[in-house]
């Protein structure tokens, strides 16, 4: 397998360690860097196939935050991971509401950021254990997936489009992003995008959630 990651961190160091980092994600790994909101803007439009893009939160110019939703709204099929020293909760709450996938703290050991990339390339929005503890960034989702035992995530359910149904019923037969961008013809990274806007529209932030949350309004055969 191979990747092609953008990098975007006004420090050289930074962007070195972590392009050596991201090599044992796949096969092969091309890692392109910028070091502001702008260049990274232009990297991103010239580079249609990249798989996933890592921003700190703290760049010249634009703030990270306003990147990630002017990325969310160029390149919605375009995942988005945060790698920041800004772990406060408030932060982590408001890119994970910008539309990033993934939030890791600067202090992570590499194992801790491979691990989130790997889980959003997934499709799943994710934050390392030791965030989850002190803040309630995904509480939104996790509510969600509760909430529909009492009925309230059939509209939801109801206001997704026939494609993204399609995806849905795919994913609770267990078939990952590439089963199903072949099945239904279409790129993996179109099926991410149904997915990530499944999830939102479904208020769960993985996998799991969703086929609970399909089984509950009667989607799913228990």
């Amino acid at each position: 397998m191979s990747l092609k990651i953008l990098v975007i961190d006004d420090h050289p160091l930074v962007q070195e360690g972590v392009a050596t980092a991201l090599q044992s994600l796949a096969d092969s790994v091309s890692v392109l860097a910028a070091r502001d909101a702008e260049e990274g803007l232009r990297i991103a439009a010239r580079h249609p196939d990249l798989d996933l893009v890592l921003l700190d939160l703290a760049l010249p110019g634009m703030s990270g935050f306003n990147l990630i939703a002017r990325l969310h709204e160029r390149l919605p099929s375009l995942p988005v991971v945060v790698l920041s020293a800004l772990e406060e909760p408030d932060n982590v709450r408001h890119a994970i509401n910008a539309g990033a996938m993934g939030f890791v703290p600067k202090s992570a050991a590499t194992r801790v950021l491979l691990d989130v990339l790997k889980q959003v390339l997934a499709g799943n929005v994710t934050v390392p254990d030791a965030l989850k503890s002190s803040t309630h960034a995904l509480a939104r989702g996790m509510a969600g997936a509760g909430s529909s035992a009492t009925g309230s995530a059939e509209p939801a359910v109801t206001s997704l489009t026939l494609r993204q149904l399609e995806v849905l019923a795919r994913v609770c037969q267990g078939k990952t992003n590439k089963q199903i961008a072949m099945e239904l013809g279409l790129s993996e990274k179109t099926v991410k995008a149904h997915v990530t806007a499944i999830f939102k529209v479904l208020g769960v932030v993985n996998r799991t959630q969703a086929v609970l949350v399909a089984r509950r309004v009667g989607m799913l055969a228990d």
